[in-house]
């Protein structure tokens, strides 16, 4: 019994130290405000400026969902609330045009990645368990902002028909070593992370490289992309001795996608909006890094 204790404590002490539970309702699931008044505000948090607010009634529609706050959207609004004011909407009662809307991605590709199909590609979320990674101003842990972001790309790859592995699916503490693991017969190793620094004047995101002949491809052809779509500094492609680059075998590189100690880049790198376009632009990254990689072997 004293055994069971133990690891029923330990449970709860490792679900306490995240910021990020998975979504258990749909995406884009409608809800209904609740309370007489709702703030909305800029970041899964009381501590994020508010900026709106939402009357009693008033129906929205859920994209994301981080610990006790809904990222939600309607016609006008986009941002956090909490859920405690809020209640779920059977999809079947709200009319269908308004479905086909709330069913939307918030930044879809633009475009077919047909080089993407048939590609084993291996999504390292940094950190976890008890490696929480950077924590932001404003209380966000890197581990859970590396997870989330690896589900997302996940679902995307996917769906253009790369056969994609996470190092892991939830709030668990690996060794490098088990991060690389995996990787022996990957056609690509992303290891995602966020930034962070004493200077909270710091912006921006960058990306590394161990390996030049290896890896360097790959790290610049995702790099380009991300400096095409994100809305955040060019610090650049360096090189970086990290051991899951370093003891790679395959194509690698390690991508910081913005700093969690700056607070404005802090809160907009939690935005959906962000998380949806960043990862769409890592797949379009990949999808030109395997065609020049083709059109290359082709004239061998």
């Amino acid at each position: 019994m004293k055994s069971v204790s133990v690891l029923a404590a330990s449970i709860l002490l490792l679900l306490c130290s995240s910021s990020f539970e998975r979504p258990n309702v749909p995406v884009h699931q409608p809800i209904i405000v609740t309370a007489d008044s709702l703030h909305v505000r800029s970041g899964p948090g009381r501590s994020f400026s508010i900026t709106n607010k939402l009357t009693k009634n008033t129906r929205l529609s859920v994209s994301d969902r981080q610990g006790d706050w809904y990222y939600v959207e309607s016609s006008d609004i986009q941002g956090w609330v909490f859920k405690k004011f809020t209640k779920t909407v059977a999809l079947r009662s709200v009319q269908p045009s308004m479905q086909v809307a709330q069913r939307q991605p918030v930044y879809t590709l633009s475009k077919s990645l047909r080089h993407l199909k048939g590609k084993t590609i291996i999504i390292d979320a940094g950190h976890g368990g008890k490696d929480k990674g950077a924590i932001g101003t404003q209380g966000t842990y890197e581990k859970d902002l590396t997870l989330r972001t690896a589900l997302i790309l996940q679902n995307k790859l996917q769906k253009e028909g790369a056969h994609v592995i996470l190092t892991r699916t939830h709030d668990e503490y690996l060794l490098l070593s088990q991060r690389t693991l995996q990787s022996t017969k990957a056609d690509a190793f992303i290891s995602i992370h966020y930034n962070s620094t004493n200077s909270s004047q710091l912006t921006g995101l960058m990306t590394y490289y161990y390996h030049q002949h290896q890896d360097s491809p790959l790290t610049h052809s995702i790099h380009q992309s991300l400096i095409n779509h994100a809305k955040l500094k060019d610090k650049g492609e360096r090189f970086g001795n990290y051991y899951v680059l370093r003891e790679n075998t395959r194509p690698s590189t390690l991508i910081e996608l913005g700093f969690l100690s700056n607070e404005r880049e802090e809160t907009y790198i939690n935005s959906i909006s962000y998380q949806q376009m960043i990862t769409s632009a890592i797949a379009e990254g990949l999808n030109h890094y395997f065609q020049s990689k083709e059109k290359t072997q082709t004239h061998l």
